[in-house]
């Protein structure tokens, strides 16, 4: 059995020699006997393993020879390529019995990739999402300090007339450019933690609270944000007092 069944089941703490019996009080079923206690490991279910959001499920495992099957996988670990050795494995279990068939041989990457085909798609989609929306993100951000910097054209001239400095107009420009983006990066932050916990079925193996995974994000944002905004901040450092001052 596994850790979790052991410890709902069992009480926890030592489980080995214990015996359990399957079925309800009325059970028929014979008498077994734990034997050995393994990790938990995730269960999924559905299309591309997706379909089952519990990853250390109760489970208990039996013998071949306790729990017959019409159908079963064998796993064979190889130093070399796996699939040299197919022959001799027909040839083992030919000797067996000649009337056993063998088929659907995969390597272990075939395997996984087979089951786990949707969580590269999501995970790919979700990428290509990333980016365009990140561009679209920055161009836009672009924008909004580009509008405002033509906008402040006669403001900013004021303040070179009266003795600003190219530095103290670009801090300006470039403070207000942060001041939004600061304000878009925590609400994003909020809207991605209220989403995580949802999405956690196509986030197989990803800690949905990681700390470094939206510290990541927001240095990605910081960085593509101050680009954004650098280009507005360094141009209105060349406005034209003459022209910054020209009534309309």
């Amino acid at each position: 059995m596994n850790q979790s069944f052991g410890r709902i089941y069992l009480g926890g703490g030592s489980v080995i020699g214990k015996r359990i019996r399957l079925g309800g009080p009325e059970s028929s079923e014979p008498w077994l006997t734990v034997v050995g206690v393994v990790p938990d490991l995730h269960v999924g279910g559905g299309v591309g393993g997706i379909g089952s959001d519990t990853e250390n499920p109760e489970q208990l495992y039996l013998a071949l020879a306790q729990n017959p099957a019409r159908f079963l996988n064998i796993a064979i670990k190889t130093a070399g390529d796996p699939l040299a050795i197919t022959p001799q494995v027909r040839e083992a279990v030919a000797d067996l019995d000649p009337n056993l068939p063998i088929y659907r041989v995969n390597t272990m990457d075939e395997v996984i990739e087979r089951f786990t085909w949707a969580f590269g798609l999501f995970g790919g989609l979700f990428s290509i999402f990333g980016l365009l929306a990140l561009f679209m993100a920055a161009v836009g951000l672009y924008g909004v300090m580009a509008f405002s910097v033509r906008k402040r054209t006669q403001e900013i001239g004021i303040r070179i007339a009266l003795g600003a400095d190219t530095l103290h107009v670009f801090r300006v420009v470039l403070g207000k450019g942060f001041m939004q983006l600061g304000v878009g990066i925590l609400g994003g932050i909020g809207l991605g933690i209220a989403l995580s916990r949802p999405l956690r079925f196509v986030l197989f193996d990803v800690d949905t609270s990681d700390i470094s995974v939206y510290a990541a994000i927001v240095a990605t944002l910081a960085v593509s944000g101050g680009l954004a905004c650098v280009i507005p901040a360094r141009r209105a450092t060349k406005v034209d007092i003459v022209e910054a001052l020209r009534p309309e």
